[in-house]
């Protein structure tokens, strides 16, 4: 016979794997959620005019054929982590782009997604005063 005692610490353990397999599940389905950018900004300037912008068609580095485009209403202040899913209408396949401009006035445009069907997976892009460096999980 299971006492109070016992009932409690078993509830406990089954609630602390359940919590367990519950984040494991979060994190095997990460990639296959709609794609999200996340922008750490490390330089020592703001991060203004931000806009994700999908590119499609046969060939999408050289072809100009209208996709897109998502502007982030917010500025990233120097220091600042900002995580976005940019809205962006995507039938075959494309290449996500993002441009940005800081605070002295240099305009920076780099692919965060260089190949996507499904626009969905992450982008991490880190900022720092001397180059944007683009980590892509996209699919």
């Amino acid at each position: 016979r299971f006492s109070k005692k016992k009932m409690i610490i078993l509830s406990a353990i089954i609630l602390g794997i359940a919590i367990v397999a519950f984040m494991s599940f979060l994190n095997a389905m990460d990639p296959f959620r709609h794609l999200r950018i996340s922008i750490y900004n490390q330089s020592d300037y703001d991060l203004t005019n931000i806009q994700a912008s999908l590119v499609q068609g046969d060939n999408s580095l050289n072809n100009n054929e209208s996709g897109s485009t998502y502007v982030f209403n917010k500025d990233i202040p120097s220091g600042a982590n900002v995580k976005f899913a940019p809205q962006l209408k995507l039938s075959g396949e494309g290449v996500v782009s993002l441009a940005f401009t800081d605070s002295r006035g240099k305009t920076y445009n780099k692919t965060v997604c260089g190949y996507t069907e499904y626009l969905s997976g992450n982008s991490y892009v880190t900022v720092t005063n001397e180059n944007v460096t683009v980590k892509d999980e996209c699919m």
